[in-house]
């Protein structure tokens, strides 16, 4: 393999951006991941080590790992989002926020053709536009072509309503535009009509599933031979077998009663109140009596929420398997029905506990939309015929667009994200890289 051909994974997690890179032809030759858990998924599926380690510490041997790649095929990966997801705190001093420049770092050093930067829309308005901002700044100064683009991973066809922010750039020189929207969707809040074709709703995602087993060990029987729905013959790729994992459910009588009275869309604030579980009540009433302004709420707690079966999935999270109720059925999701959702195969095997399990399928990055970026980027690479010439040891960097919203308004904070990107677009900055790790507003 020419290091035309090697990726690098960072921030692999359980493997969901990699697979798709996997299923395009392009095989990570690194992977690394603070989640031991996720390293032993990943490991387990794509018969590659994962390395174990914190990125926001200096290791060693880590470092010897990257150091026998040079100017790789690209660097894929986001950092964890907690930091400045818009559903934590956007603390200017959280070192989880350094997190992104690491990344930066990486790349400087390692010179790919191509770069993949992926994280939560909060990142937008994080630290005031300034994270963001001073990213991309910086992937300018060191030579990349790059585009930001905020999307909706279900115009692509994944059955859940999923934002996220993709920050990509190039090293040869090109610029370029990303992969062509396929689909139209309803995801309730989040919605997008044209002439395209719909998105697969959850029943289309979970239809061909059999009845749960009541354990975590057993395994379940599809429903048919064959496949139901298309999505259903995706899902069932690789699978050999006609029985699935982690697909069970163990739900007591009371509770069952409970989700019972819900109807689609409706939440734990339509149930009578003797029925809100105490971290519900606890939220609700704070949400209420802080005094937060409304506008930096988010809304009230959910608690529990039952699924549209005929509408694209609200946004998987590590809480999807406890708080989203089966369209049809009294009971939550289950984990095998969350990895569907997120686009993940059934013959994917995860590793941990049923909470490690959760949070490695609810912070991955759907395999289906990985894959199609995967097959765009190597369409790019052919056309500009990068395999062929030598690149250039500096190249002239640009922000060559960006696209943060489809509203046709935007916040007060997103506008001021809009007015520090546009800046760069007329006047690249010259700050060295240096002052950047030393910013107190980082």
């Amino acid at each position: 393999m020419s290091h035309r051909d090697e990726v690098i994974a960072l921030f692999s997690g359980a493997g969901g951006l990699s697979l798709g890179f996997c299923q395009a032809g392009l095989k990570p030759v690194i992977a690394v991941d603070i989640d031991a858990d996720a390293c032993q998924t990943y490991q387990t599926n794509l018969d590659i080590e994962a390395f174990h380690g914190d990125l926001s510490k200096e290791n060693t041997q880590f470092n010897q790992i990257l150091a026998r790649v040079r100017e790789p095929l690209a660097i894929i990966g986001g950092p964890p989002c907690q930091g400045f997801s818009s559903a934590g705190l956007k603390d200017r001093k959280d070192d989880r926020n350094r997190l992104i420049f690491y990344y930066l770092s990486i790349v400087e050093k390692t010179r790919p053709q191509w770069f993949l930067f992926e994280n939560v829309e909060g990142l937008l308005t994080s630290n005031g536009g300034q994270s963001v901002t001073d990213l991309v700044r910086e992937l300018v100064n060191i030579g990349y072509r790059v585009r930001l683009e905020k999307i909706n991973l279900a115009a692509y066809g994944l059955p859940q309503g999923r934002k996220r922010v993709m920050i990509v750039g190039n090293r040869i020189g090109i610029d370029f535009a990303f992969p062509v929207k396929t689909h139209s969707y309803n995801a309730g809040k989040h919605k997008s009509y044209s002439s395209l074709p719909w998105a697969p709703t959850v029943d289309d995602a979970l239809s061909g599933l059999g009845q749960t087993t009541s354990n975590q060990e057993g395994m379940s029987t599809y429903a048919a031979k064959t496949p139901i729905h298309d999505y259903d013959a995706l899902m069932r790729r690789g699978n050999p077998s006609e029985a699935v994992s982690l697909h069970f459910s163990s739900v007591s009588a009371a509770w069952r009663k409970v989700f019972s009275m819900l109807q689609p869309g409706q939440t734990m604030k339509d149930l009578p109140e003797e029925y809100w579980h105490h971290s519900y009540k606890k939220r609700a009433f704070r949400r209420v009596m802080d005094g937060t302004p409304t506008e930096r709420r988010g809304g009230a707690p959910s608690g529990i929420k039952r699924l549209f079966g005929d509408l694209n999935a609200l946004t998987i999270t590590s809480a999807a398997p406890r708080e989203f109720i089966h369209p049809h059925e009294d009971r939550p999701l289950t984990l095998r029905e969350a990895a569907r959702l997120q686009s993940f195969p059934d013959h994917y095997r995860f590793a941990g506990s049923v909470l490690s399990i959760a949070r490695q399928i609810g912070n991955a990055f759907p395999p289906l939309f990985a894959e199609i970026f995967a097959n765009h980027l190597i369409m790019l690479e052919g056309a500009a015929g990068s395999d062929t010439r030598t690149v250039p040891e500096y190249l002239d960097g640009s922000l060559i667009g960006y696209h943060l919203t489809d509203a046709e308004g935007m916040s007060p904070a997103l506008a001021r994200t809009d007015t520090l990107l546009a800046s760069i677009m007329y006047h690249q900055s010259t700050m060295p890289l240096e002052h950047l790790f030393v910013q107190e507003s980082l």
